[in-house]
Protein backbone atom coordinates (compact mmCIF):
# COMPACT_ATOMS: atom_id res chain seq x y z
CA UNK A 1 0.00 0.00 0.00
CA UNK A 2 1.24 3.27 -0.91
CA UNK A 3 1.94 6.72 1.11
CA UNK A 4 -1.44 8.31 -0.84
CA UNK A 5 -3.04 5.02 0.62
CA UNK A 6 -2.41 6.56 4.32
CA UNK A 7 -3.77 9.52 4.03
CA UNK A 8 -7.41 10.41 5.48
CA UNK A 9 -9.22 12.33 3.74
CA UNK A 10 -12.38 14.62 5.31
CA UNK A 11 -15.02 13.99 5.12
CA UNK A 12 -14.41 10.18 4.59
CA UNK A 13 -18.04 8.74 3.77
CA UNK A 14 -18.54 5.02 3.69
CA UNK A 15 -14.86 4.10 3.75
CA UNK A 16 -15.29 0.69 6.35
CA UNK A 17 -17.72 -0.27 2.86
CA UNK A 18 -15.09 1.01 0.64
CA UNK A 19 -12.47 -1.48 2.28
CA UNK A 20 -14.51 -3.88 2.31
CA UNK A 21 -15.25 -4.04 -1.36
CA UNK A 22 -11.73 -3.71 -1.81
CA UNK A 23 -11.14 -6.41 -0.46
CA UNK A 24 -13.52 -8.38 -2.09
CA UNK A 25 -11.86 -7.16 -5.47
CA UNK A 26 -8.46 -8.66 -4.65
CA UNK A 27 -10.34 -11.89 -3.33
CA UNK A 28 -9.00 -11.30 0.41
CA UNK A 29 -12.47 -11.20 2.19
CA UNK A 30 -11.85 -14.93 3.48
CA UNK A 31 -8.19 -14.42 3.53
CA UNK A 32 -6.58 -14.53 7.39
CA UNK A 33 -6.35 -10.63 6.76
CA UNK A 34 -9.97 -10.02 5.93
CA UNK A 35 -10.54 -9.34 9.60
CA UNK A 36 -7.56 -6.92 10.27
CA UNK A 37 -8.70 -5.03 6.99
CA UNK A 38 -12.52 -4.94 7.99
CA UNK A 39 -10.73 -3.48 11.73
CA UNK A 40 -9.21 -1.10 9.86
CA UNK A 41 -11.35 -0.04 8.25
CA UNK A 42 -13.66 0.60 10.92
CA UNK A 43 -10.60 2.57 12.97
CA UNK A 44 -11.01 4.74 9.73
CA UNK A 45 -14.45 5.71 9.43
CA UNK A 46 -14.19 6.50 12.99
CA UNK A 47 -11.50 8.86 12.57
CA UNK A 48 -13.16 10.48 10.01
CA UNK A 49 -15.89 11.02 12.14
CA UNK A 50 -14.03 12.40 15.14
CA UNK A 51 -11.96 14.44 12.48
CA UNK A 52 -15.36 15.93 10.56
CA UNK A 53 -16.74 16.84 14.33
CA UNK A 54 -13.23 18.81 15.23
CA UNK A 55 -13.47 20.77 11.90
CA UNK A 56 -16.98 21.64 12.49
CA UNK A 57 -16.45 22.70 16.01
CA UNK A 58 -13.44 24.66 15.08
CA UNK A 59 -15.30 26.51 12.36
CA UNK A 60 -18.22 27.16 14.86
CA UNK A 61 -15.65 28.38 17.56
CA UNK A 62 -13.56 30.79 14.36
CA UNK A 63 -17.35 32.00 13.11
CA UNK A 64 -18.22 33.11 17.26
CA UNK A 65 -14.62 34.15 17.67
CA UNK A 66 -14.87 36.41 14.27
CA UNK A 67 -18.22 37.77 14.47
CA UNK A 68 -18.50 38.92 18.71
CA UNK A 69 -17.99 42.50 18.95
CA UNK A 70 -15.26 42.17 21.08
CA UNK A 71 -11.36 42.01 20.87
CA UNK A 72 -10.10 38.55 21.18
CA UNK A 73 -6.66 37.51 20.69
CA UNK A 74 -3.98 34.46 21.52
CA UNK A 75 -0.34 35.15 22.44
CA UNK A 76 2.58 32.50 22.78
CA UNK A 77 4.43 32.72 25.77
CA UNK A 78 6.64 35.63 24.44
CA UNK A 79 3.95 37.63 23.93
CA UNK A 80 3.62 36.96 20.23
CA UNK A 81 0.16 36.97 18.41
CA UNK A 82 -0.47 33.57 17.42
CA UNK A 83 -4.65 33.99 17.13
CA UNK A 84 -6.70 37.25 16.53
CA UNK A 85 -10.25 38.12 15.41
CA UNK A 86 -11.27 40.88 12.67
CA UNK A 87 -12.35 43.09 15.58
CA UNK A 88 -8.99 43.39 17.17
CA UNK A 89 -7.71 43.96 13.79
CA UNK A 90 -9.50 46.79 12.75
CA UNK A 91 -9.24 48.39 16.27
CA UNK A 92 -5.37 49.07 15.07
CA UNK A 93 -6.17 49.84 11.42
CA UNK A 94 -5.46 46.78 9.90
CA UNK A 95 -7.41 44.83 7.25
CA UNK A 96 -7.00 41.41 8.51
CA UNK A 97 -6.02 39.45 11.61
CA UNK A 98 -3.42 37.92 9.64
CA UNK A 99 -1.58 41.00 9.52
CA UNK A 100 -0.91 40.59 13.22
CA UNK A 101 0.47 37.38 13.07
CA UNK A 102 4.06 36.88 14.88
CA UNK A 103 3.69 40.74 16.02
CA UNK A 104 3.76 41.83 20.02
CA UNK A 105 2.09 44.96 21.54
CA UNK A 106 5.44 46.68 21.59
CA UNK A 107 4.54 46.78 17.86
CA UNK A 108 1.43 48.68 18.36
CA UNK A 109 0.93 50.34 21.76
CA UNK A 110 3.57 52.99 23.72
CA UNK A 111 6.54 51.39 25.28
CA UNK A 112 5.32 52.13 28.66
CA UNK A 113 2.04 50.56 28.15
CA UNK A 114 3.30 47.33 26.23
CA UNK A 115 5.47 46.86 28.80
CA UNK A 116 2.40 46.70 31.36
CA UNK A 117 0.37 44.42 29.40
CA UNK A 118 3.52 42.11 28.72
CA UNK A 119 3.98 42.05 32.49
CA UNK A 120 0.80 41.07 33.61
CA UNK A 121 0.94 37.78 30.90
CA UNK A 122 4.30 37.26 32.29
CA UNK A 123 2.57 37.07 35.52
CA UNK A 124 -0.55 35.28 34.35
CA UNK A 125 2.15 32.37 32.74
CA UNK A 126 4.37 32.34 36.40
CA UNK A 127 1.49 32.27 38.81
CA UNK A 128 -1.67 31.09 36.95
CA UNK A 129 -3.57 33.68 38.36
CA UNK A 130 -5.72 34.98 35.71
CA UNK A 131 -6.51 39.14 34.75
CA UNK A 132 -9.72 39.91 35.12
CA UNK A 133 -11.94 42.56 33.88
CA UNK A 134 -9.19 45.13 33.75
CA UNK A 135 -10.17 48.64 33.21
CA UNK A 136 -8.30 50.30 30.48
CA UNK A 137 -8.41 54.38 29.32
CA UNK A 138 -6.43 54.48 26.79
CA UNK A 139 -6.56 56.38 22.78
CA UNK A 140 -6.12 54.49 19.44
CA UNK A 141 -2.64 53.10 19.51
CA UNK A 142 -2.57 54.36 15.55
CA UNK A 143 -3.36 57.46 16.22
CA UNK A 144 -2.31 59.07 19.56
CA UNK A 145 -4.39 62.58 19.23
CA UNK A 146 -7.53 60.17 19.20
CA UNK A 147 -9.93 60.53 22.38
CA UNK A 148 -9.18 58.02 25.28
CA UNK A 149 -11.90 55.75 25.71
CA UNK A 150 -12.26 53.37 28.37
CA UNK A 151 -12.13 49.18 27.99
CA UNK A 152 -12.37 46.01 30.13
CA UNK A 153 -9.73 43.44 29.63
CA UNK A 154 -9.35 39.84 31.00
CA UNK A 155 -6.78 37.30 30.14
CA UNK A 156 -6.20 33.26 31.08
CA UNK A 157 -3.93 30.99 30.45
CA UNK A 158 -3.60 28.88 27.35
CA UNK A 159 -3.11 25.36 27.72
CA UNK A 160 -2.73 22.16 25.58
CA UNK A 161 -4.71 18.93 25.93
CA UNK A 162 -1.93 17.65 27.97
CA UNK A 163 -1.77 20.45 30.71
CA UNK A 164 1.08 21.81 29.31
CA UNK A 165 1.40 26.24 29.04
CA UNK A 166 1.29 27.77 25.30
CA UNK A 167 0.96 31.05 26.23
CA UNK A 168 -2.12 33.34 26.79
CA UNK A 169 -5.94 34.14 25.70
CA UNK A 170 -7.16 37.57 26.10
CA UNK A 171 -10.64 39.20 25.96
CA UNK A 172 -10.81 42.91 25.65
CA UNK A 173 -14.59 44.85 25.54
CA UNK A 174 -15.47 48.51 24.54
CA UNK A 175 -16.71 49.85 27.32
CA UNK A 176 -16.77 54.14 26.73
CA UNK A 177 -20.43 54.06 26.55
CA UNK A 178 -21.32 52.45 29.77
CA UNK A 179 -18.64 54.37 31.73
CA UNK A 180 -19.89 57.29 30.54
CA UNK A 181 -23.60 56.62 31.21
CA UNK A 182 -22.28 55.69 35.21
CA UNK A 183 -20.48 58.75 35.23
CA UNK A 184 -23.50 60.48 33.90
CA UNK A 185 -25.41 58.52 36.65
CA UNK A 186 -23.65 59.71 39.48
CA UNK A 187 -23.60 63.12 38.67
CA UNK A 188 -27.38 63.00 38.48
CA UNK A 189 -27.60 61.23 41.84
CA UNK A 190 -25.02 64.18 42.92
CA UNK A 191 -27.74 66.60 41.75
CA UNK A 192 -30.23 65.00 43.29
CA UNK A 193 -28.65 65.17 46.50
CA UNK A 194 -28.20 68.26 46.55
CA UNK A 195 -31.69 69.01 45.61
CA UNK A 196 -32.68 67.11 48.47
CA UNK A 197 -30.67 68.70 50.66
CA UNK A 198 -31.80 71.96 49.56
CA UNK A 199 -35.39 70.82 49.78
CA UNK A 200 -34.56 69.82 53.32
CA UNK A 201 -33.50 73.36 53.76
CA UNK A 202 -36.67 74.58 52.27
CA UNK A 203 -38.42 72.54 54.66
CA UNK A 204 -37.14 73.74 57.61
CA UNK A 205 -37.57 77.61 56.82
CA UNK A 206 -41.13 77.01 55.87
CA UNK A 207 -41.42 74.95 59.40
CA UNK A 208 -40.02 78.38 61.09
CA UNK A 209 -42.56 80.70 58.49
CA UNK A 210 -45.31 78.73 60.21
CA UNK A 211 -43.79 79.23 63.07
CA UNK A 212 -43.76 83.33 62.50
CA UNK A 213 -46.90 83.38 61.08
CA UNK A 214 -48.55 81.57 63.91
CA UNK A 215 -47.18 83.98 66.54
CA UNK A 216 -45.15 87.21 65.45
CA UNK A 217 -47.97 87.97 62.06
CA UNK A 218 -51.24 86.66 63.79
CA UNK A 219 -50.99 88.89 67.16
CA UNK A 220 -50.86 92.51 65.46
CA UNK A 221 -53.77 91.35 63.27
CA UNK A 222 -55.70 90.85 66.48
CA UNK A 223 -54.51 94.28 67.95
CA UNK A 224 -56.00 95.74 64.50
CA UNK A 225 -59.17 94.15 64.75
CA UNK A 226 -59.20 94.59 68.40
CA UNK A 227 -58.29 98.35 68.36
CA UNK A 228 -60.70 98.66 65.50
CA UNK A 229 -63.90 97.34 67.36
CA UNK A 230 -63.20 100.11 70.54
CA UNK A 231 -62.79 102.95 67.88
CA UNK A 232 -65.90 102.13 66.72
CA UNK A 233 -67.06 101.79 70.29
CA UNK A 234 -65.59 105.01 71.06
CA UNK A 235 -66.93 106.89 68.58
CA UNK A 236 -70.25 105.64 67.57
CA UNK A 237 -70.41 109.09 65.38
CA UNK A 238 -67.37 108.59 63.32
CA UNK A 239 -68.22 110.16 60.18
CA UNK A 240 -69.62 108.19 57.52
CA UNK A 241 -66.37 108.51 55.67
CA UNK A 242 -64.05 107.50 58.97
CA UNK A 243 -66.26 104.97 59.02
CA UNK A 244 -65.87 103.34 56.11
CA UNK A 245 -62.02 103.29 56.04
CA UNK A 246 -62.37 101.63 59.42
CA UNK A 247 -64.84 99.00 58.26
CA UNK A 248 -62.00 98.22 55.05
CA UNK A 249 -58.88 98.16 57.38
CA UNK A 250 -60.83 95.42 59.47
CA UNK A 251 -61.92 93.75 56.31
CA UNK A 252 -58.26 93.72 55.03
CA UNK A 253 -56.73 92.63 58.26
CA UNK A 254 -59.90 89.62 58.56
CA UNK A 255 -58.83 88.61 54.70
CA UNK A 256 -55.15 88.86 55.87
CA UNK A 257 -55.93 86.45 58.90
CA UNK A 258 -57.89 83.91 56.64
CA UNK A 259 -54.27 84.09 54.28
CA UNK A 260 -51.90 83.21 56.60
CA UNK A 261 -54.58 80.48 58.16
CA UNK A 262 -54.27 78.86 55.01
CA UNK A 263 -50.35 79.55 54.17
CA UNK A 264 -50.54 77.26 58.24
CA UNK A 265 -52.56 74.92 56.63
CA UNK A 266 -50.71 74.61 53.78
CA UNK A 267 -47.02 74.46 55.49
CA UNK A 268 -48.45 71.83 58.29
CA UNK A 269 -49.32 69.08 55.79
CA UNK A 270 -45.88 67.61 56.15
CA UNK A 271 -44.30 70.04 59.57
CA UNK A 272 -47.33 68.73 61.79
CA UNK A 273 -48.47 65.52 60.07
CA UNK A 274 -49.48 62.55 62.33
CA UNK A 275 -48.31 59.13 61.82
CA UNK A 276 -50.74 56.85 59.29
CA UNK A 277 -53.67 54.94 60.45
CA UNK A 278 -56.92 53.48 59.69
CA UNK A 279 -58.89 56.24 58.58
CA UNK A 280 -62.98 55.36 57.92
CA UNK A 281 -63.87 57.89 55.75
CA UNK A 282 -67.10 57.60 55.86
CA UNK A 283 -67.31 58.74 59.49
CA UNK A 284 -64.55 61.38 58.90
CA UNK A 285 -67.41 62.62 56.15
CA UNK A 286 -69.76 62.86 58.69
CA UNK A 287 -67.89 64.24 61.12
CA UNK A 288 -66.99 67.66 57.94
CA UNK A 289 -70.66 67.06 57.38
CA UNK A 290 -71.78 68.40 60.90
CA UNK A 291 -68.99 70.89 61.03
CA UNK A 292 -70.48 72.21 57.70
CA UNK A 293 -73.87 72.48 58.27
CA UNK A 294 -74.97 75.65 59.35
CA UNK A 295 -73.37 76.77 55.83
CA UNK A 296 -75.08 73.78 53.67
CA UNK A 297 -78.64 75.13 55.13
CA UNK A 298 -77.58 78.65 54.36
CA UNK A 299 -77.23 77.48 50.26
CA UNK A 300 -80.01 75.16 50.68
CA UNK A 301 -77.81 72.34 49.95
CA UNK A 302 -77.76 68.64 49.26
CA UNK A 303 -74.61 66.52 50.28
CA UNK A 304 -74.98 62.78 49.36
CA UNK A 305 -72.33 60.43 50.86
CA UNK A 306 -71.64 57.20 48.69
CA UNK A 307 -69.53 54.24 49.85
CA UNK A 308 -66.57 55.30 51.52
CA UNK A 309 -64.17 52.67 52.72
CA UNK A 310 -62.01 52.27 55.72
CA UNK A 311 -57.98 53.28 54.73
CA UNK A 312 -54.41 53.66 55.53
CA UNK A 313 -53.88 57.47 56.01
CA UNK A 314 -53.59 60.77 58.21
CA UNK A 315 -56.41 61.33 59.68
CA UNK A 316 -56.45 65.12 60.18
CA UNK A 317 -55.22 65.78 56.98
CA UNK A 318 -58.05 63.22 55.31
CA UNK A 319 -60.95 65.51 57.30
CA UNK A 320 -58.82 68.92 55.64
CA UNK A 321 -59.38 67.34 52.37
CA UNK A 322 -62.89 66.37 52.38
CA UNK A 323 -63.64 69.73 53.97
CA UNK A 324 -61.35 71.45 50.99
CA UNK A 325 -63.54 69.78 48.37
CA UNK A 326 -67.05 69.48 49.73
CA UNK A 327 -66.57 73.76 50.65
CA UNK A 328 -65.48 74.39 47.10
CA UNK A 329 -68.19 72.75 46.00
CA UNK A 330 -70.88 74.70 48.19
CA UNK A 331 -69.43 78.07 47.18
CA UNK A 332 -68.87 77.50 43.46
CA UNK A 333 -72.89 76.99 42.91
CA UNK A 334 -74.62 78.33 40.50
CA UNK A 335 -77.12 81.21 41.40
CA UNK A 336 -80.27 80.40 42.40
CA UNK A 337 -79.62 76.47 41.94
CA UNK A 338 -79.43 74.70 45.35
CA UNK A 339 -75.53 72.84 45.29
CA UNK A 340 -75.81 69.10 45.24
CA UNK A 341 -72.55 67.19 46.22
CA UNK A 342 -71.76 63.86 45.72
CA UNK A 343 -69.16 61.82 47.30
CA UNK A 344 -68.53 58.33 46.72
CA UNK A 345 -65.17 56.58 46.99
CA UNK A 346 -64.05 53.14 46.01
CA UNK A 347 -61.31 50.53 45.97
CA UNK A 348 -59.36 49.70 42.89
CA UNK A 349 -56.49 47.74 41.43
CA UNK A 350 -53.07 49.92 41.06
CA UNK A 351 -52.42 49.24 37.20
CA UNK A 352 -48.42 49.57 38.33
CA UNK A 353 -48.73 47.07 40.68
CA UNK A 354 -50.29 43.49 41.49
CA UNK A 355 -49.68 43.83 45.17
CA UNK A 356 -51.38 47.22 45.82
CA UNK A 357 -54.67 49.01 45.98
CA UNK A 358 -55.67 52.59 45.32
CA UNK A 359 -58.43 54.36 46.78
CA UNK A 360 -60.44 56.86 44.17
CA UNK A 361 -62.56 59.20 46.05
CA UNK A 362 -64.85 61.66 43.98
CA UNK A 363 -66.31 64.25 45.12
CA UNK A 364 -69.18 65.84 42.21
CA UNK A 365 -71.14 69.20 41.99
CA UNK A 366 -74.01 70.68 39.70
CA UNK A 367 -71.73 73.90 39.71
CA UNK A 368 -70.83 76.50 38.03
CA UNK A 369 -67.90 74.12 36.44
CA UNK A 370 -64.63 76.00 34.82
CA UNK A 371 -62.67 75.09 31.72
CA UNK A 372 -59.93 71.97 32.11
CA UNK A 373 -57.23 74.16 30.10
CA UNK A 374 -57.49 75.94 33.73
CA UNK A 375 -56.73 72.10 35.06
CA UNK A 376 -53.52 72.59 36.58
CA UNK A 377 -53.41 76.17 37.92
CA UNK A 378 -56.30 75.51 39.53
CA UNK A 379 -54.26 73.75 42.34
CA UNK A 380 -51.69 75.71 42.76
CA UNK A 381 -50.99 77.77 45.67
CA UNK A 382 -52.86 81.46 45.58
CA UNK A 383 -54.12 80.91 42.12
CA UNK A 384 -57.68 81.99 41.24
CA UNK A 385 -60.19 81.75 38.42
CA UNK A 386 -62.25 84.43 39.71
CA UNK A 387 -61.90 87.91 41.45
CA UNK A 388 -62.61 87.40 45.65
CA UNK A 389 -65.70 89.96 44.84
CA UNK A 390 -67.13 87.20 42.81
CA UNK A 391 -66.20 84.04 45.51
CA UNK A 392 -64.58 84.44 48.95
CA UNK A 393 -61.31 82.81 49.27
CA UNK A 394 -57.51 82.84 49.00
CA UNK A 395 -56.97 80.16 46.51
CA UNK A 396 -55.28 77.46 48.54
CA UNK A 397 -58.31 75.19 49.01
CA UNK A 398 -57.25 72.96 46.30
CA UNK A 399 -53.51 73.49 46.41
CA UNK A 400 -53.83 71.89 50.32
CA UNK A 401 -56.14 69.57 48.76
CA UNK A 402 -53.08 68.58 45.84
CA UNK A 403 -50.37 68.43 48.68
CA UNK A 404 -52.38 65.99 51.31
CA UNK A 405 -52.60 63.75 48.06
CA UNK A 406 -48.70 63.62 47.31
CA UNK A 407 -48.38 63.82 51.13
CA UNK A 408 -49.97 60.11 51.13
CA UNK A 409 -48.07 59.03 47.43
CA UNK A 410 -51.19 59.74 45.44
CA UNK A 411 -52.68 62.76 43.29
CA UNK A 412 -55.88 64.68 42.51
CA UNK A 413 -57.26 65.71 39.26
CA UNK A 414 -60.31 67.22 37.82
CA UNK A 415 -62.77 66.67 35.21
CA UNK A 416 -65.16 70.06 33.97
CA UNK A 417 -67.22 72.15 31.65
CA UNK A 418 -68.25 75.22 32.29
CA UNK A 419 -72.00 75.60 33.41
CA UNK A 420 -72.23 71.58 34.17
CA UNK A 421 -70.42 71.16 37.37
CA UNK A 422 -67.43 69.42 38.46
CA UNK A 423 -65.96 65.86 39.81
CA UNK A 424 -62.76 66.30 41.05
CA UNK A 425 -60.37 62.43 41.87
CA UNK A 426 -58.44 61.87 44.63
CA UNK A 427 -56.18 58.26 43.94
CA UNK A 428 -53.92 57.79 46.81
CA UNK A 429 -52.73 54.44 48.13
CA UNK A 430 -55.31 52.79 50.66
CA UNK A 431 -52.78 50.78 52.61
CA UNK A 432 -49.12 51.32 52.85
CA UNK A 433 -46.46 51.28 54.99
CA UNK A 434 -46.86 53.09 58.28
CA UNK A 435 -44.42 56.05 58.51
CA UNK A 436 -43.13 58.75 61.33
CA UNK A 437 -43.75 62.54 60.28
CA UNK A 438 -39.98 62.59 59.87
CA UNK A 439 -40.01 59.55 57.42
CA UNK A 440 -42.60 61.22 55.20
CA UNK A 441 -40.69 64.11 55.02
Amino acid sequence: MNTADNDIKVPLVGAGAAVRKECSRDGMENSPNAEVNAQLARENAKQARLIAELVQERDLLRTVIDHLPDKIYAKDKQGRFVLNNPTHAKAFGLDSPGEMKGKTDFDFFPRELAAQFYLDEQKTIETGEPVINQEQYKNNPRDPASPKRWSISSKVLWRDHQGNILGTVGVTRDIHEMKMAQEALHQSEEKLRRVAAQLERSNRELADFAYVASHDLQEPLRKITVFGERLKELNASLAPESADYLNRMQKAAGRMQVLINDLLAFSRVTTKAQPFTTVNLAETATGVLEDLEGRIEQVKGRIELGALPAIDAEPLQMRQLLQNLIGNALKFRQPEVPPVVKVVAQIIPDPDSTETKLCRLTVSDNGIGFDEKYLDRIFNAFQRLHTRHEYEGTGMGLAIVRKIALYHGGDVTAKSKPGEGSTFIVTIPAVHARKTPEENQ
